[in-house]
């Protein structure tokens, strides 16, 4: 789809137009915003159609109550006295304008979308000062949104006719139209991804997917893939606790999207001798030096370098990346604590943590923004075999704790916990999000309307929730009690890894909270309920890629 800013209305048409809703290659539709008091938005640039519009108002008793519609075709007059036909006209109702926000502007803009999609190849909506900057940036990735089709596997494809869409508003909104185009190619990969099939869509899958992304954009991304092999040199055991189960092997991808500057990383020097000489024991040194991140290197050396313009240069601590960290559970079975059948094919989706990493990577690389970020996406497959970690199971993190596995069910903590271990060991992170389809508890509580964020970080929680705001994709402050860490401790191990009935959204939390080093500014987003539609339309959301896009816009404009 594409979408563009224009400062004049579409031109009539000079050939008949016939009575009915005509796919003519030529045909343009001019939208028209009415508020519920019959106001017409954008007036002052639409004098030329006011007669016609108010006309058009009164015979159709249109009351602008949100997203009502009524069409005029622009049919032709009489030859003899009609030189022009007109351009058609799709009124659209908005309510109240006091209460336009980011739910019902997506709504307007499907209706708008479904109304013209297959009887004109243009639309012109007319919004003048309308709409404030970040309701137009929402408005504008609403209806690129409407165009999202997944319709790959259907034998037969019907291709919409509508192709352009302009926006009749002020010049100044277009680095805000050139940020909703970038956020929405990150989304649709997202969305992409999210939906293809288990037996698609697997670890190896997402490796590749990064590693396209990367020969794309080699000038800003730099993909790593680890495999068991590194990950148990690693001692990345409760990640590898999910994978053995399954016959695809689990993936460490990270994304290294360096838009400021080329940060490197920060591991002790001995602790990196002992990881090799430990790959070295499982015959992987190679495999393993290739794969570590690209210079490891101690404080010390990093404070010595800044006296030596030779060495690589290391990053200042604003330069530091912000890291995100995506579950990637491509298919939940459950593993031996097995899921009921009913809806299990949606367990596709227990990938949408990755899934919202590799889309927001992607608009990164769109949006070119000047930040470093790093996507770590943790990707395994949960299933039940003879191989399969059993429930009552005992796993030594990265990090060196014990975990008592009493659900293997509760799977996405595990390999998010040694994922937010490496991220932490080899990178500086100014702040890390971890995001996951995570627990049921959070559908239950919050619905499908707004994920949850628990975070150990004021600066952290307040820029989330002011992206949150601007973007329209929102979000809960979630508790995270010391009280409630008393429901994760194992009378014979570190941690367990479930805390019983009450509060699993937050005794989740807690778990990957045990894993954070002091002083680490720290999130965690549960999107169980908001990245996918379940039911007869199931289908990914793409969030919460706009919430992370603003998050991240706003610090680099910060920086």
């Amino acid at each position: 789809m594409n979408i563009k800013l224009t400062q004049s209305l579409p031109k009539t048409h000079t050939q008949k137009i016939l009575k009915k809703e005509a796919k003519s290659k030529d045909a343009a539709c001019l939208v028209v915003l009415i508020d519920d008091k019959k106001n017409i938005l954008a007036e002052s640039v639409l004098s030329d159609y006011q007669t016609r519009i108010e006309q058009l108002i009164e015979v159709s008793h249109f009351n602008g109550k949100a997203c009502e519609t009524v069409a005029d075709y622009a049919l032709a007059g009489d030859k003899k006295t009609t030189k022009e036909n007109p351009v058609q006209l799709l009124l659209v109702g908005v309510g109240n304008v006091d209460k336009l926000r980011h739910s019902v502007l997506e709504k307007i803009a499907n209706t708008i979308y479904k109304s013209t999609q297959k009887r004109v190849d243009s639309i012109t909506v007319a919004l003048g000062d309308a709409l404030e900057e970040n309701h137009f940036s929402q408005f504008a990735l609403s209806l690129l949104a409407a165009s999202y089709r997944f319709d790959k596997y259907k034998s037969e494809q019907q291709t919409p006719v509508l192709t352009d869409i302009y926006l009749l508003a002020e010049p100044s909104l277009e680095e805000s139209l050139n940020f909703a185009q970038a956020v929405f190619t990150g989304q649709s990969l997202t969305r992409d991804v999210a939906n293809e099939p288990g037996n698609i869509c697997f670890p190896a899958y997402m490796a590749e997917q990064a590693q396209e992304l990367a020969a794309t954009y080699p000038d800003l991304l730099k993909v790593t893939v680890l495999g068991e092999k590194e990950m148990s040199a690693l001692g990345m055991n409760c990640f590898l606790s999910v994978a053995q189960g399954s016959t695809k092997e689990g993936k460490l991808v990270l994304m290294e999207y360096r838009g400021k500057s080329n940060f490197s990383v920060n591991a002790d020097g001995d602790t990196s001798k002992a990881i090799i000489n430990s790959a070295k024991v499982a015959g992987g040194l190679k495999a393993l030096a290739d794969k570590l991140p690209s210079k490891a290197t101690s404080k010390k050396a990093a404070k010595n370098a800044k006296q030596d313009s030779n060495d690589d240069v290391q990053v200042a601590n604003d330069d530091s990346p912000i890291v995100l960290v995506g579950k990637g559970v491509t298919f939940d079975s459950g593993g031996i604590s097995i899921k009921p059948g009913a809806a299990m094919d949606e367990m596709k989706f227990d990938m949408g943590g990755s899934a919202a990493v590799i889309g927001t990577l992607k608009a990164l690389c769109e949006a070119r923004l000047p930040i470093n970020v790093v996507g770590a996406l943790a990707c395994a497959e949960n299933m039940p075999s003879g191989e399969a970690t059993r429930p009552g199971d005992i796993i030594i993190a990265m990090n060196g704790k014990s975990v008592e596995i009493l659900n293997t069910d509760a799977e996405g903590r595990l390999v998010l916990c040694d994922t937010l271990c490496y991220v932490q060991k080899y990178y500086q992170p100014k702040a890390i999000i971890d995001v996951a389809t995570l627990t049921g508890a959070c559908v239950v509580a919050l619905g499908h309307v707004r994920s949850a964020v628990f975070s150990n970080d004021e600066d952290v929680l307040f820029d989330l929730e002011n992206a949150s705001h601007l973007s329209g994709d929102l979000i809960w402050h979630m508790p995270m009690d010391d009280e409630y860490q008393a429901q994760i401790d194992s009378p014979i191990a570190d941690i367990q890894n479930i805390g019983g009935k009450g509060a699993g959204a937050v005794t989740a939390a807690c778990f990957l909270s045990r894993f954070i080093e002091e002083g680490q500014a720290w999130a965690h987003l549960d999107i169980a309920g908001t990245a996918w539609i379940s039911g007869q339309d199931k289908a990914a959301t793409g969030r919460p890629v706009p919430l992370f896009m603003q998050y991240l816009r706003n610090s680099a404009n910060m920086a």
